[in-house]
């Protein structure tokens, strides 16, 4: 039996069908994943990207083996199991790196509604679950031995109004970036200092300065 299709329709290295920058959807899904691991925050999860990413990896295992039942493809299948093991990796990476961060900071991303947001529902879930489970440890490692005043996991004591034991992101460090589009002047910092944004241009800056840049896609970090 005779596989059905092309090797464009279910190869990762063609051009993904809603990409506008000319990447594959494996190129996308590594730059995504540069992306997580260099944002001190969790960014925006690629729910359109990881959804084609997944179907493309059932179809082409289900191509795979029909191209095993020849005798003739067994290079061909060597070739897109390599393939397919590449982006299974990329595709775990992602994932991992940003249930870390979930965990690193999961009470500002629950307590941040822009923050949560980001997540998907699988996401969510597990961020609420872990949440639970870390303040139950907490709770009985720490917090139930203290005074009531002092007892909270969010607030230094009761009477604090912040919420002043919640680690957030340091917006403020330092990353590498590359200017994807042209944005001309654009303000780096508070005291309104600007920088020329060109196609190409490599920075080293704060990544509050291209917080919404990156979201855009306006840039990319490395």
């Amino acid at each position: 039996m005779e596989a059905s299709g092309t090797q464009e329709e279910f190869d990762f290295l063609a051009s993904g069908p809603t990409s506008t920058s000319g990447r594959s959807d494996a190129e996308l899904l590594k730059g995504a994943l540069m992306n997580e691991r260099v944002a001190p925050e969790v960014l925006q999860f690629e729910t359109d990207l990881i959804s084609r990413i997944e179907q493309n990896i059932d179809y082409q295992e289900e191509q795979i083996d029909l191209l095993k039942e020849s005798d003739d493809s067994k290079l061909l299948v060597e070739i897109y199991m390599s393939e397919l093991a590449r982006v299974r990796y990329l595709l775990r990476a992602y994932l991992r790196t940003r249930l870390q961060k979930i965990e690193r900071h999961v009470m500002h991303v629950l307590d941040n509604a822009d923050m949560a947001a980001r997540l998907s529902d699988k996401e969510s879930q597990f961020a609420r679950d872990y949440f639970v489970l870390f303040g139950s440890h907490m709770k009985a490692a720490a917090a139930n031995h203290l005074p009531e005043a002092f007892s909270s996991l969010v607030r230094q004591a009761a009477a604090h109004p912040q919420k002043d034991m919640v680690p957030a992101p340091d917006l403020d460090r330092h990353v590498f970036c590359r200017v994807l589009e042209d944005r001309g002047n654009v303000t780096v910092d508070e005291e309104g200092n600007v920088a020329e944004f060109n196609r190409g241009d490599l920075f080293v800056i704060r990544y509050r300065a291209v917080q919404q840049l990156l979201a855009e896609g306006a840039v990319e970090l490395v």
